[in-house]
């Protein structure tokens, strides 16, 4: 919202600079900041067109003689279509200075002299969009005489002092010209003056010729309108059309700007429609149907049963609080013209606005809030306002549609309260000076103090409300520098969090790159990774296809990753992210928010260098990092990867769920070879683990111990066993005959081909004894192996090699 200080000095006293104010505004705690429009403009004049001829060697460019107060005309060239003897114009006289860095300078145009430049609002600085529509494409004329080489900077407001308040959802308020006199004079201990609009008394006649009905009273509380008869549709007078532009409005004509007017004075939207227009002269204001449609000027929207709209018979007018259509626009034909202002709930207007792409200045009000204390008075004002710029014969009383009494906020409060939150001791006097310039009314009994907001103020609701109130207006700056009292809270992390950390230094200390993405997939990938068996949850107002639900997995936004990279020639890729995915239970209505840790490898994980060949990554390498992960949780569990081929996306052949104690904690492999065609990408290891399921593992009791004083025994078993038996089950049983004594078992050697059985393969393992106590003896170890070798041969049919 910009603030006009001319229009702000028509309601408070106003001597400081526009810079000063915006700075104190904003240590109110609305943010400011200073706006001064055309700094750039210089010599710009009332020009009056005496003669006009066309040029000699021209189709298009005529000689003007301009009278601009000197004591001769002058000359100037000008090509506009529009210019005519008689005319009051902007005149850019030599030297001028133009917005964008733009420089007059007499000279010649093919042959004849011109000493200047006839201008449009546009070269001014007035933006084509909100300048009036029948001077896009010509010069700018004034309705009205002016005195020739009178500046023309104050006539149309090209060099206003304004200030742009940021304000926050709560403070609606000063989403108008009054509300904003309330705030900014509160700052300066001066209280605005207003007058109440009145209307001349012999126009308003008891007629209703109109019928209104609103179906949807829980939604609109208030909802007032007014006939107005026999109307003449004029041009706004230039005071208004000023005011308006600057306000990034169009002028129209004296009905549709008197209505912007006073949104903008009072934040209040009003609509005008052509009572003419109307079908069986009724106005209904209720839910619309699957398939109705408003028709705008250049475009139809399809409208659902969850928008409000404004309806007469058969015809959609327009979205209640929102947009009107063009079925019953005021044009310079109208004779009977009909205003209407109301309050719409802001949730709806907000979710209509959305859903059809048609945000706008009324909205921006209804969705923040707007002052039904005021809805009848700014109806007044219209209707004021057009009836001092039109000629109009009758004007209604109030047809009433909905009506709710607007009833101020009464809150009690304690004085000494208000100064221990504060850390001062301001006196009874200065708290109520305080309310007082907030146009607040105070009764005190003792130490409470009973506070009247007015309507204009729905934000306030409870004490503390009174508190910053005081705060804001006494000035942040002023209370005083005290530390905090009471207890200290100790900062840090959750133990969960503390885990999930951990993991993180693991990876980065692996050489890794930590990423991050959105949380928001579109729904091919959340179908990809579902490898909880999630719900898929997805936005009620999702900013693209791409960003329409919560994700699952983070895999896909990794694959993202790497695509992006590998499209630019940067194909050794190791990457991560920590972050949480989203698990909705079928029949929850919000999903739980899971952290999980997972990681991608791409291409080369050794480069290619005088001392070393280059060395792609594998499966193997990708669960090495996985296992290093799983030994730093602590868990007092064992952790085994089973072969999997049912997720779809993943390599049937080079892929195993992680679990632990039989509990699926994550997944580690290959993306299948189809799904990396469909996303070109380079052969691509996954791995994904869930960090709170980790974390619930129960912990190892570590204890130090010493070195170990005797010596280990080894033993190499050699084995042939057929294709379908996996590594896992060969150590498991290793382990469960090796005794007490048995320390370790890893596989050296793997074998398939020449001279080996068909469907069989050849395996190696490495067998390490230790008694920590004593030394081993062969009768110890060779018991051991033996019932290693007899258990393989009975459960997996093993030939010993």
């Amino acid at each position: 919202m910009k603030i006009s200080v001319n229009w702000l000095k028509e309601y408070i006293p106003v001597d400081h600079t526009v810079e000063e104010m915006a700075d104190k505004i904003s240590l109110t705690g609305i943010e400011s900041s200073p706006v001064r429009l055309g700094e750039e403009l210089t010599d710009l004049v009332v020009g009056h067109i005496t003669k006009v001829e066309p040029h000699p060697d021209s189709d298009h460019l005529k000689v003007c003689q301009v009278d601009v107060g000197e004591s001769a005309e002058i000359q100037i060239v000008c090509g506009a279509p529009n210019v005519s003897v008689d005319q009051y114009v902007i005149v850019a006289m030599h030297g001028a200075h133009l917005p964008n860095g733009v420089r007059i300078k007499r000279g010649k145009l093919r042959g004849q002299e011109s000493n200047g430049m006839i201008c449009g609002l546009d070269e001014v600085g007035v933006p084509a969009k909100y300048m009036p529509k029948e001077f896009e494409n010509g010069i700018y004329v004034f309705d009205e005489p002016q005195t020739p080489g009178t500046a023309v900077y104050d006539l149309l407001g090209l060099k206003d002092q304004m200030i742009d308040i940021d304000i926050t959802p709560n403070r609606a308020d000063t989403l108008g010209m009054h509300g904003a006199a309330w705030e900014i004079g509160a700052t300066y201990n001066e209280k605005p003056v207003f007058k109440k609009p009145e209307l001349d008394s012999g126009k308003i006649k008891d007629m209703n010729d109109v019928t209104v009905d609103v179906k949807v009273k829980d939604l609109v509380p208030d909802y007032l309108i007014r006939e107005l008869k026999d109307v003449k549709v004029t041009k706004s007078p230039l005071w208004m059309q000023r005011r308006l532009w600057n306000q990034n409005i169009r002028p129209v004509n004296s009905i549709v700007d008197a209505a912007n007017y006073v949104m903008i004075e009072y934040g209040q939207p009003v609509q005008v429609y052509d009572l003419d227009k109307l079908e069986n002269s009724s106005l209904t204001v209720k839910m619309a149907q699957d398939g109705d449609k408003l028709q705008l000027i250049d475009d139809e929207k399809a409208l659902n049963h969850n928008d409000i709209v404004i309806a007469s018979g058969d015809k959609v007018l327009g979205l209640a609080g929102v947009i009107n259509g063009s079925n019953a626009t005021v044009d310079e034909n109208t004779k009977n013209v009909l205003l209407e202002a109301g309050v719409f709930d802001g949730a709806s207007v907000r979710k209509t606005a959305q859903r059809h792409d048609l945000r706008s200045d009324a909205s921006s009000r209804f969705e923040k809030g707007v002052d039904n204390g005021i809805v009848s008075e700014a109806l007044t004002r219209v209707a004021q306002l057009i009836t001092n710029d039109s000629p109009v014969e009758a004007i209604s009383q109030e047809i009433v549609g909905n009506f709710t009494k607007a009833e101020p906020i009464v809150i009690k409060g304690s004085i000494a309260h208000i100064n221990h939150l504060m850390g001062l001791n301001l006196s009874v006097t200065e708290i109520n000076n305080i309310f007082d310039r907030l146009g607040f009314e105070t009764q005190l009994v003792g130490d409470e103090v009973t506070v009247t907001i007015p309507t204009r103020r729905w934000d306030m609701t409870i004490e503390a409300d009174l508190v910053e109130e005081v705060n804001r207006i006494y000035g942040y700056a002023n209370l005083p520098n005290t530390l905090p009292a009471g207890m200290e809270t100790r900062g840090g992390y959750s133990p969960e969090r503390e885990l999930g950390n951990k993991l993180r230094d693991i990876l980065l200390g692996e050489g890794m790159d930590e990423v991050i993405n959105f949380s928001l997939l579109n729904k091919q990938e959340v179908e990809d990774f579902n490898t909880i068996g999630s719900e898929y949850t997805k936005l009620l107002h999702p900013m693209t296809e791409d960003h329409e639900y919560l994700r699952n997995s983070l895999i896909p936004g990794l694959v993202r990753n790497i695509a992006y990279n590998q499209a630019r020639k940067n194909n050794d890729l190791s990457i991560f992210e920590q972050a949480r995915v989203f698990d909705r239970l079928t029949g929850q209505d919000r999903p739980n928010e899971i952290p999980y840790i997972s990681g991608a490898i791409s291409g080369n994980v050794v480069e290619d260098s005088w001392n070393s060949e280059p060395r792609k990554v594998d499966f193997y390498y990708i669960k090495g990092i996985v296992e290093e992960l799983l030994s730093f949780t602590n868990a007092d569990a064992n952790f085994t990867f089973v072969a999997t081929d049912q997720y779809s996306n993943m390599h049937p052949g080079q892929t195993a769920q992680i679990r632990a104690n039989d509990q699926v904690v994550g997944l580690v492999g290959k993306l299948h070879p189809d799904y990396q065609k469909e996303h070109n990408i380079d052969d691509t290891f996954v791995f994904e683990l869930n960090v709170i399921d980790l974390f619930n593992l129960n912990k190892k009791n570590v204890k130090a111990q010493s070195a170990p004083k005797y010596p280990s025994v080894t033993r190499d078993l050699a084995i042939l066993i057929g294709n379908d038996i996996e590594n896992g089950q060969i150590i498991n049983d290793i382990f469960a005959n090796g005794g007490k004594y048995l320390h370790d078992v890893n596989i050296f050697d793997v074998y398939e081909g020449k001279n080996i059985k068909p469907n069989h393969k050849s395996l190696g393992y490495h067998l390490v004894f230790l008694n920590p106590d004593n030394t081993l003896t062969d009768e110890e170890v060779e018991k051991a192996f033996a019932h290693v070798k007899d258990s393989l041969v009975q459960k997996f049919n093993v030939e010993i090699r």
